[in-house]
């Protein structure tokens, strides 16, 4: 059963391994029940690598908003390929068109946050690249966490959460990973194309999202409510 001292529990055996054995231990809990989030722009490919070397069966969920980079298409078919994974394209319900001049909030609430609350229903564990380094509400992550969508629990695990940028980095050379090409043309962080600009030197990783609007995050992991602190069922 996923209740919040389960996550706890996790969060306390995981916390000090590193990001492999952190996934291994989220598919070995809820086989059959575990998928991977993965945009194909970042950090996830590493995750993504490491999957394929213990279960390539997990279901890789792709949101395909209609607004990527068509490098980002071509990237992820070539990834896929390579690797041989069960990656499963999300898409929207309807196209709101350029909705994202007038409100960046809500396309991203059509685009990606109601397309993914429908497509992770079925699993109990949800696997994402976030990291604490990349500041935000991303900041005080846990390795695995309790959280709740439209009222149905559900775990949250980052196997990357306390890995740095440079740690990713690492880990891709090292293997020999491919990665987006436009992280090598001044890009830091890729989502939709028209929200997504170059970064400067020493800007963080993604201030080249949503530039200008004040707007830090899709909202994809703002949607599900975590256990709040000291909850023990």
């Amino acid at each position: 059963m996923t209740t919040p001292a389960r996550a706890r529990a996790g969060s306390a055996a995981t916390h000090h391994l590193e990001p492999e054995k952190v996934l291994a231990w989220a598919l070995a809990t809820a086989p059959g029940r575990a998928a991977l989030t993965v945009s194909f722009g970042g950090a996830g490919v590493a995750l993504a690598h490491m999957l394929s070397r213990i279960d390539r069966r997990t279901p890789v969920l792709f949101l395909d908003t209609g607004m990527l980079f068509e490098e980002t298409y071509r990237f992820k078919e070539e990834f896929t390929r390579r690797y041989k994974l069960h990656v499963i394209d999300v898409r929207p319900d309807s196209d709101p068109g350029p909705l994202y001049e007038t409100d960046p909030d809500q396309c991203c609430a059509i685009r990606k946050v109601e397309p993914l609350a429908r497509a992770i229903r079925p699993y109990d564990t949800w696997i994402s690249a976030l990291r604490r380094d990349q500041g935000g509400l991303r900041s005080s992550i846990d390795s695995v966490e309790y959280h709740e969508v439209d009222g149905r629990p559900i775990l949250k695990v980052f196997p990357l959460a306390h890995w740095s940028r440079a740690d990713v980095w690492r880990y891709i050379r090292r293997n020999e990973i491919p990665y987006h090409p436009l992280l090598d043309q001044g890009y830091a962080s890729l989502g939709c194309w028209p929200c997504t600009t170059h970064t400067r030197t020493g800007e963080q990783e993604r201030a080249g999202r949503w530039r200008g609007s004040g707007k830090t995050e899709c909202g994809l992991h703002g949607y599900s409510a975590a256990a709040p602190p000291g909850r023990s069922a």
